[in-house]
Formats: C-alpha cells, structure tokens, sequence
C-alpha cells in the first residue's frame, strides 16, 4: 500500500476544485439577476441555465472514458482540467466584456449575446471540470484505508471556495476603494485571480505518471504482482517516473498516431461532407445512450444514482434560486424595476442578503465535513449520517419557506441547510471509490467494464440533470404563478425524497446481503 498522502497535499491538490466552485457560486449568485435585468424573462433565464448542464450530461461521461485511458505525459486527469481551465477563463472575459456595454436599444442584442454565450460556458467548464477533479482524487486514494477521508477534504475545500464566491457577491468592492466597472465585474476580475493561482497549486501538486495501457504480449503478465510492487501514490493505472525512462515508447499511443494519420490520408471529400450528418445522427441518439448508461449501470451504482440525483435537485434548488427568493419574496425588490428605483434598489439588496445566507450555508458545510462529519458517522454508521445531512436540509428547507418574514430565521436556515451539502459532496464518491476496491464483491459480473472516471461520471449526471429539469420547470412555474416559494418548496420535497431513497444504497458489504 503506498504512504498516506498528507493533508497538506490533499489540500493542494484541491485548490482548483475550490477555484472552481468560487467561481461557480458567484455565476449561480449573479448570473439571474443579470440576465433578468438584461432583458430576459425568468423562463428564458432558466432555460440558459438550462444548457450548460445538457451539454455537460452528455459528454461528461464521454470524457470521463477518455480519461480513464489518457496516456498524456501529464496523466490522465490534468490535460482535461487544464482544457476547461481554458474555456471557463475565456468565458469570465465574455461576461466581463458583455457587462461593459450599455443596456440601450443599440448594444442590447450584443449584450445579451455574449452575455448568455459567457453564462453558458462558464457554467459547462465549472461543472464539466468536477469530473476529472474527482477522479483524480479517487485515484490517489485508490488503496487507502478510511477512502472518505479524502472526499472530506475535497468536500471541505468545495465548502472554502463557496465562501470566498459567495463573501465576493455581498461585499460592496466599492467601499473598499476596489472597483474595476460594475460591482459584478469587480467580482468576476477576483474571481480570474483566484482561480489561476488555484489551478497552478493543483497543477504542480499533482505528480501523476503517465498511463500506460498493456500491449497484446504483456497480457499474461501477473498484473497483480505489479500492482503490489509499483511506487506510486495514485490509481494503479500509473506507472513510475523510472519505468517510464526504462519504456519510452508506450505501444498504445504509437499506434493510435499512426491510426490518425492513416484516417486522414483516406479522407475523401464525400466523407467530409457526410461527417455533419453523422454528427448530428450522434447528437440525437445521445439521450437514448444515456438511459442504457443508467439501465445497465450494476445494480448498486444505479441506487446510488438515483438517491444522488433527488440529493442533487434539493441542493439546487435551493442554490441557484435562492438570492431570487429572497429579492423577491422576503424584499420585495422586482427584477424589472427601472434603474435606481426603490424596487431595484430593494431587489439588489435582496441579492446581496442573499449571498450572505448563502455563504453562511457554505461555513456551516466546511465545517460539517472537516470536522464533525467524521465523528457523526463514527457513532451512527455512513447510512444514517447521510440520512442525517438530507433530513436536516430539507426541515431548513420547511423553515425557510414559512418564515419569509424574519431574516434572522432565514440566515439560520440557511446555515443549517449546509449540513445536506456537506454530505452529498463527501459520501457518494467515497462510496464509488469503495465499490472499485472489491468490484467483483459490489459489481459481480459488471466488474471491469468501466473506471472510476466513467462511474463518478454516472454520479455526474444526477448533478447536470438535476439543473436540466429545474432550468426547464421552475422558471415557467414561477412566471405562471408569480410566487418564487416554488423554488424552496422543491428543494423541500426533494430533500425528503433523497433521505428515503438513501435506504436502497449500499454502503458496506452488509447491505448487500
């Protein structure tokens, strides 16, 4: 078994998950009501939060495939982290150039434009990038004893990068003499700052060795003594800095060069002209993949997607909707008030009280998972500790949506509600991660058709499909009923639907019995 990483690692190689999540809760702080007071209505606003997490649906679990076979020098995980790195950077210039244009008849098209296209990509590179972020730390503590361990610490740096996100959204830059535009611009120059220094910390503390995938006359090799005797720290997969001097000419990638060049050599124009139809033919069987995906996941993943998935829409529901919520329902403020208004005025203060409710909920998860949810579990088991943190979420959930009257019970509902982050961030990837130490005891025959990139991606999905059926229904429901309450009550519900479903889960050996 290799040496425990330590918790300064650990913590090292999470600062871009929480870089990630900084700018993740300020997109989900301000992005509605910027896009609101753009000229969107709350159902086309919902439908752009909409699109980000279908595209992500469908290739997530593409990619986490590929990373699983990555044979990049700089291993499996970092070339994808480093790729959405890329596209959420270009998106925060996007949103910081669409805010600088003026709200008139002239610019408003071009406003709204880049505006959207920002929101979209920023939201896709934000959730796309968890992925390969997971799997990197599934990979290093691939063997460990005490696996949630880990998930803890990238829960607790999720639950530190909500903090600073949401902290930037409720203070006023400007009374600190910090103001580069608007308050929202401001925010999004801090957030490119950090994020870049996050990446370059997990950049340089994750040393994975590069993967190597077996060739036809390795293959009677006893694998198993390899594993046993490999230096390595991360997922098996990877090899030794010294044996990969030793082999420098891993035979997979060659081949699949040589294959590339091949294909493009036989490119005929008819082919190239074909290719978009083919493209189009893929994106539209893409959903039909998706449910075989989930059909003939093993049994075990399956019950865990579905509880996850209910987790998710409670957790989202309230995290995307709620500085609406309280603009709206507890100030009163309206969206489309004319600028400078007393409703604009009340509306922008609503999103600002908002954020601190918001980033009380992140406080109260960071602490949850660093330090309590450890010894919780210890005297209750991982099953009703995570029953523990849904039940909670949704009686916060309760309170919030009767007292809209007191901001004081507000805040501390909003605190409380961290609980039910806490856990859904921290057990159901520690349970994917523990399901692969013993596959042929928790997958049976299923064992080895897919890594723990594609199966966290499954995990992944829940995520993104939870913000698809929200952005697609919350938003008409709303404008229909005028009455933002739906938001919370969903959550409510949900939040108890995922405590129920959590009884099908398997979380030890026992429960398979």
């Amino acid at each position: 078994m290799s040496k425990y990483p330590s918790i300064s690692r650990l913590v090292a190689i999470n600062a871009v998950v929480g870089g990630l999540e900084i700018a993740a809760c300020v997109a989900f702080t301000f992005i509605p009501p910027l896009l609101l007071k753009s000229g969107f209505s709350e159902t086309h606003m919902s439908i752009i939060l909409g699109v980000a997490p279908f595209m992500a649906l469908f290739s997530v679990p593409m990619l986490g495939k590929w990373s699983d076979s990555c044979t990049s020098k700089y291993g499996r995980r970092r070339p994808f982290i480093f790729f959405f790195s890329l596209v959420l950077v270009f998106s925060l210039f996007l949103l910081f150039v669409g805010q600088s244009l003026p709200v008139d008849i002239g610019t408003k098209t071009v406003r709204m434009l880049l505006l959207s296209i920002g929101v979209i990509l920023l939201d896709y590179a934000s959730q796309a990038a968890i992925n390969p972020c997971e799997a990197l730390m599934s990979d290093l503590m691939a063997g460990q004893h005490g696996e949630e361990a880990g998930f803890t610490v990238y829960s607790g740096m999720l639950s530190v990068g909500a903090c600073i996100g949401y902290l930037l959204t409720a203070l006023d830059w400007a009374s600190f003499g910090l103001k580069v535009g608007s308050r929202e611009q401001t925010a999004l120059i801090i957030v490119l700052v950090l994020y870049v220094g996050c990446f370059l910390i997990t950049m340089f503390s994750a040393r994975e060795r590069q993967f190597r995938v077996l060739s036809l006359e390795d293959r009677d090799i006893d694998i198993h003594t390899k594993l046993l005797n490999a230096e390595t720290t991360s997922d098996p997969g990877y090899e030794s800095d010294e044996s990969e001097k030793l082999n420098r000419s891993p035979l997979w990638p060659r081949i699949k060069g040589n294959r590339a060049v091949l294909s493009l050599r036989r490119c005929s124009p008819m082919k190239i002209l074909t290719a978009p139809s083919k493209l189009i033919l893929n994106a539209l069987c893409l959903p039909l993949n998706f449910y075989r995906t989930i059909a003939t996941a093993p049994p075990v993943l399956r019950d865990l997607f579905w509880a996850d998935l209910a987790s998710w829409i409670a957790i989202m529901a309230h995290g995307m909707f709620y500085t609406d919520f309280v603009a709206t329902a507890v100030y009163g403020g309206q969206p489309d008030a004319p600028p400078g208004s007393v409703y604009d005025l009340l509306f922008d203060e609503g999103v600002r009280m908002g954020s601190w409710g918001l980033l009380l909920h992140s406080i109260t998860a960071c602490v949850y998972a660093v330090f309590v949810q450890e010894h919780v579990t210890k005297m209750i088991g991982l099953r009703r500790s995570y029953q523990l943190g849904l039940a909670i979420f949704a009686l916060s959930m309760a309170v919030t949506v009767l007292n809209t009257s007191s901001l004081s019970c507000l805040n501390l509902a909003a605190a409380a509600s961290g609980l039910g982050y806490a856990v859904i961030t921290t057990i159901p990837n520690a349970l994917v991660t523990m399901y692969h130490e013993d596959p042929l005891l928790y997958f049976g025959t299923d064992a080895g058709k897919a890594g723990v990139g594609a199966d966290i991606a499954i995990l992944d999905s829940g995520y993104y499909l939870s913000q698809i059926g929200l952005s697609l229904v919350m938003g008409r429901l709303v404008e229909m009923t005028g009455l933002p309450h739906y938001y919370i009550i969903v959550a409510c519900i949900s939040g108890l639907g995922a405590t129920l479903a959590a009884n099908k889960v398997v979380f030890s050996p026992q429960d398979l019995k």
